[in-house]
């Protein structure tokens, strides 16, 4: 299994929920992330007014590359918007 965290803007929150949950039996969703990276900060502040949200999913293998295809559409559809995705081994569940 493959534990992923989804980094994106909160201004595609619907659409981000929408893909996990066709792939995902459940996630836990973090509000109001705020970071540096790739792209402009993210920091909630009039300076830096976009704020990001993180969805953490455990997932089998074979689903990752359908959770890839469907965010880059989504990337397509919203040029500009930031999102990234880490994945990581997931040994055990509790």
């Amino acid at each position: 299994m493959l534990l992923m965290f989804i980094v994106y803007s909160n201004a595609v929150d619907e659409e981000m929920v929408e893909i996990v949950t066709r792939f995902a039996g459940g996630y836990s969703k973090f509000t109001g992330v705020q970071g540096e990276g790739g792209r402009e900060p993210q920091l909630g502040t009039h300076v830096w007014p976009g704020i990001n949200n993180c969805i953490m999913i455990a997932v089998e293998k074979d689903k990752k590359k359908y959770i890839y295809s469907h965010v880059e559409t989504l990337k397509q559809q919203f040029p500009g918007v930031g999102i990234s995705i880490f994945v990581t081994a997931l040994k055990e569940i509790m």
